[in-house]
């Protein structure tokens, strides 16, 4: 089966050159990347369209490039659509189209995910006219090459779900595997109060507090979207370094409408 890149022209350049200009314009140009591959890492990234929040996700990308790169990629998305079935939602098998290339489905972990677990399903609608993965894949493409990939949108977000979610993935021993998580932060409000309800959920992410993630998205009214799967990879790594926080303004000027956005690196 494949997934078309319907986003691709909308979110991110459709033109494999211009993708590629876009993304050398927010790296280091005299990094040297690391050519082994790592044991295991983590990234939360932003996914809005890239004039917003891409130099945000490539600054942490290429913070692992200069690590190693992995075999397998692991993504959870978030669910904007409504379409979808069970907790979690994988696509299985066949591979996904991005401007720079195919990205293979990692079928064998998909199966050990799937398999006699309540927690994550085989299920394809909810992946169709989601953006959340899609938008990541040719930054992770562009800096990582080749390797198999693992997409999951996390329908049903919840502290229990997430904790259940964490102790299967810990239960799959594997080594070169990078974790993503996908969310941008606090939603439609403006600058001051979207950088103040950032950072109380980023001291939470920081502090790896799962339950207080929960707590004070709840407490404070925070419309961070993937709350779920930043969850999941806090409480996979021990070590938790945040790479850039931004907003919306600082690329369109308006400071009375804003998003907020992060990346974080984990080890």
């Amino acid at each position: 089966m494949v997934r078309k890149a319907i986003f691709s022209g909308k979110f991110y350049p459709e033109k494999e050159e211009d993708l590629i200009k876009f993304i050398k314009q927010h790296t280091n140009g005299n990094a040297e990347y690391s050519e082994g591959y790592f044991k295991r890492l983590g990234l939360i990234l932003p996914h809005a369209g890239y004039i917003f929040s891409g130099k945000t996700a490539i600054k942490a990308v290429e913070k692992a490039r200069n690590i190693g790169k992995p075999k397998t990629i692991v993504i959870f998305g978030t669910n904007h659509t409504g379409y979808g079935e069970g907790i979690c939602s994988v696509w299985d098998h066949g591979y996904w189209e991005t401007p720079l290339g195919e990205i293979e489905i990692d079928e064998d972990f998909a199966s050990r995910l799937v398999d006699n677990s309540n927690l994550f399903k085989v299920d394809y609608t909810a992946h169709f006219y989601e953006h959340s993965i899609e938008v990541l894949l040719p930054i992770l493409k562009y800096f990582f090459g080749d390797f198999r990939m693992v997409p999951v949108v996390y329908n049903f977000q919840s502290l229990e779900n997430s904790i259940q979610i964490i102790e299967k993935l810990m239960s799959i021993y594997v080594e070169k595997v990078l974790f993503v998580a996908s969310s941008d932060l606090n939603h439609f409000e403006n600058d001051k109060v979207t950088r103040e309800k950032d950072l109380l959920l980023i001291k939470q992410i920081l502090n790896r507090d799962i339950e207080g993630i929960f707590e004070i998205v709840k407490l404070h009214n925070i419309s961070a979207c993937g709350i779920g799967p930043i969850s999941i990879l806090v409480g996979m790594f021990e070590k938790i370094q945040l790479i850039e926080h931004t907003t919306s303004a600082e690329a369109t000027g308006d400071y009375s409408y804003t998003v907020g956005y992060a990346s974080f690196l984990l080890r």
